[in-house]
């Protein structure tokens, strides 16, 4: 068993080695969509909303150099170790847009996104907003200040 499965911190002296480094930010307005190619392979999509003018659509792909639970990478719809590894994902994309440093972004609690978001999923796919993943992880979405004021 691994030391990362006992406790969710890093032990004195490891490496963050399984904090994936290209994780895209995921700001409280954006949509998450999960579909499934041809072959019923899992594909998970950000849609960017912060430009405002002009969205933009990045695929959040899995890097199995960096998997804590799956080597098989993302699932949906069920509480497995797919699941788990998209929430985690999902959880730095947020830790990422709030610019936390890395050292704290194993403080939230992706399992909450497992079970209140990634499960509830349909296995056939479906989308999301971002602020769901805000509200799994006990964060305040506050809509005046992603809209701006005024």
């Amino acid at each position: 068993m691994r030391k990362g499965q006992i406790r969710r911190g890093l032990f004195e002296g490891e490496e963050q080695r399984d904090i994936p480094p290209d994780v895209s930010p995921i700001a409280p307005q954006d949509f998450l969509l999960f579909q499934r190619d041809e072959k019923g392979n899992p594909h998970v999509f950000l849609l960017d909303w912060s430009d405002k003018a002009e969205g933009r659509v990045v695929e959040i792909c899995f890097d199995p150099n960096h998997a804590r639970h799956s080597p098989n990478g993302f699932e949906w719809g069920y509480g497995g170790s797919g699941p788990a590894e998209l929430a985690r994902y999902l959880t730095y994309g947020v830790a990422r847009y709030m610019k936390l440093p890395r050292d704290q972004w194993d403080d939230l609690d992706y399992q909450q996104v497992k079970w209140k978001v990634v499960a509830c999923i349909p296995r056939h796919g479906g989308w999301c907003l971002a602020r769901e993943i805000y509200r799994a992880l006990g964060l305040q979405c506050d809509a005046q200040s992603e809209e701006g004021s005024g």
